[in-house]
């Protein structure tokens, strides 16, 4: 049966009196912050005051920057749509994160707080070579340049049909600007900038869905949700294609953030601008108590979506042009009733893209000064001529993501490609640095195999599900959408008279094994490129000789790899007979004892 898609007219989205000056509030809040540590705070103006606010900033801000971090403009707009496709299983993120948190703290946090390294790819030098450290950094640029245009691109895309087109570009290179600027001002602009994201984002995600709730109340949306299917709390699909259920919502996601969380340049600033380690602990548990409490807000935000589109899907009836519209759809038909909410919502969006394109900016300049300028430099440079040099790089990777952004027509295609190459780079990166800290006899081989070869079976796996979605072989599965309600007197003031519903599942599988790997679906690679380089490199290194972890540092280990060296060492009969270097202070206080008993015979 064909899709019938009237075209209905949609109001589109225009601020009111009050609703401009709340914007115009926050943009002065925004340039505030940016005039203050560019011109009146400069005392800053160091490698160290640039990327970790001189290392001695608040546990408040600092949990409340790591909160926003995960608040991006794909957060609040791609979750709720989530739920209303496929269900809520993607609260199993939860446990991921609860997992990832603990890790986090555990295993890579004491290893990077003890270097207090200014780049994480120095990590790469100091355990394996100049080598990997260059590839690796490459890999993170490459990926984070792709994704950087994207993180306006998406709220742009969602309000462009349902507002002027001239007015959503010119407020997504505002927000590309005013992340620009606030990226030069440093770490501690970007954490002024996510303490106020934070709580305009639990606003924005709060407000409506505590407003949608009045006209139908808790009881009834929660009917609704279970009557549709949106109600999944354990989905154990075996089927790889699905790209929700719960085994990839945790794997796929806990290796994504493992990343993020853990290794990436950006956390990593902020985890070390705390004095101890303790505090660095602390931010990241009660960050990660915020975080969970957003999704979960999310969550109720894409139930109540169901709850008002349940009987009519704005997509089928042709009020919307793609999903990723449906949340400022939903906003626009609940600003009949409560003027303002849309609003605080595009408010909040602006300011969570803002803040996350300048923690972006900020972590790319970092990267780029450390691993491919700074090595050419004198030793005799000045922290102030470094740190000018940073901030020119932020101007220029500012600008590069305005232009894409202002001149790009379509990025659509690009957005799915850099999700999928970021994916790749992230698991090959978490595989490498963990290879590293936690398996002592790791050495360079290993490390430079496992990451060559992760990268060829993650891109071969990437590449042929790109083929695959373009052929129609990989499709995303969804609940059934209905439109037979739409002739109804509802919530969404639609008047449509339609009785189609269409069921976004996947086809079958196809005939071809081969073609049936490309199924698997992309949100697995990161884990894939994690676990190959994990596997590889451990066997390359055995192959081609142990490393000497008796020489190497030890803060380079996790406390768990240090402990078992340490037994192992004891244990070990020819480790006692090797020679060690004695300490300075042992040599000095045996021979002042020597001196003191020389002294009592003379004296005697």
């Amino acid at each position: 049966m064909p899709k019938v898609r009237p075209t209905i007219p949609v109001s589109p989205i225009y601020f009111n009196v009050a609703e401009y000056c709340l914007f115009g509030i926050i943009l002065g809040v925004i340039v505030g912050i940016i005039v203050y540590y560019n011109v009146v705070n400069r005392k800053y103006n160091t490698v160290s005051g640039f990327l970790f606010g001189g290392k001695h900033m608040s546990v408040i801000s600092i949990t409340l920057a790591l909160i926003a971090s995960h608040l991006t403009s794909i957060t609040l707009l791609g979750v709720p749509v989530e739920i209303y496709l496929r269900g809520t299983q993607y609260w199993a993120s939860a446990l991921s994160l609860i997992v990832v948190t603990f890790l986090t703290a555990v295993i890579y946090l004491p290893v990077f707080h003890k270097l207090q390294l200014s780049s994480s790819f120095e990590y790469l030098e100091i355990r394996f070579s100049t080598h990997t450290r260059t590839i690796a950094a490459v890999l993170f640029v490459v990926s984070k340049l792709m994704l950087l245009p994207i993180v306006p691109y998406v709220p742009l895309m969602a309000f462009r049909l349902v507002t002027n087109p001239l007015t959503a570009r010119i407020t997504a290179v505002l927000c590309v600007t005013c992340a620009t600027l606030s990226a030069i001002g440093g770490l501690r602009a970007i954490v002024s900038l996510g303490i106020m994201t934070t709580f305009l984002a639990l606003a924005g995600t709060a407000l409506p869905t505590g407003l949608a709730l009045i006209p139908m109340g808790f009881k009834k949306m929660w009917e609704t949700a279970s009557h549709g299917g949106r109600l999944v709390l354990y989905d154990p699909d075996p089927e790889l294609a699905h790209h929700t259920s719960f085994f990839a919502v945790t794997l796929a996601l806990s290796t994504n953030w493992l990343w993020k969380i853990a290794l990436s340049q950006s956390t990593l600033q902020k985890l070390l601008a705390v004095p101890t380690i303790s505090q660095a602990r602390l931010c990241l548990f009660v960050s990660c108590v915020g975080v969970i409490l957003m999704k979960l807000l999310s969550c109720f935000l894409g139930l109540a979506l169901y709850a008002w589109f349940a009987d009519c899907d704005p997509l089928l009836t042709g009020q919307i042009k793609k999903h990723e519209q449906l949340v400022p759809h939903f906003l626009n038909n609940l600003s009949m009733m409560f003027p303002g909410i849309c609003g605080i919502f595009i408010i909040s969006i602006f300011s969570a893209t803002t803040g996350c394109i300048a923690s972006l900016i900020n972590s790319i300049a970092g990267v780029l000064f450390e691993e491919f300028i700074r090595p050419w430099m004198p030793q005799s440079t000045n922290e102030m001529a470094c740190c000018k040099i940073m901030k020119c790089l932020c101007v220029l990777v500012g600008l590069y993501c305005g232009s894409v952004v202002w001149f790009a027509k379509e990025l659509d295609r690009l957005q799915h490609v850099a999700s999928g190459v970021t994916g790749v780079t992230a698991g090959t990166l978490l595989g490498l640095f963990t290879l590293g800290i936690v398996f002592s006899r790791a050495n360079c081989s290993g490390a430079l195999s496992g990451c060559l070869l992760s990268l060829i079976l993650c891109g071969w796996l990437l590449i042929g599900a790109e083929n695959a979605l373009a052929t129609g072989a990989l499709t995303f599965q969804g609940k059934p959408l209905a439109t037979s309600g739409c002739g109804k007197a509802n919530s969404t003031h639609v008047v449509v008279n339609l009785t189609t519903i269409v069921p976004n599942a996947a086809n079958h599988l196809p005939s071809k094994p081969l073609q049936s790997l490309f199924r698997i679906s992309f949100t697995y690679c990161p884990f894939a490129g994690a676990v190959s380089v994990l596997i590889i490199g451990v066997l390359m290194s055995y192959l081609t000789g142990k490393s000497k972890s008796e020489s190497m540092n030890p803060d380079v280990f996790c406390p768990l790899t240090q402990s078992i060296l340490h037994k192992s060492m004891i244990r070990s009969p020819t480790a006692s007979l090797e020679p060690r270097p004695q300490n300075t202070q042992e040599v000095y206080f045996a021979l002042d004892e020597a001196l003191k008993h020389l002294k009592d015979v003379i004296d005697r």
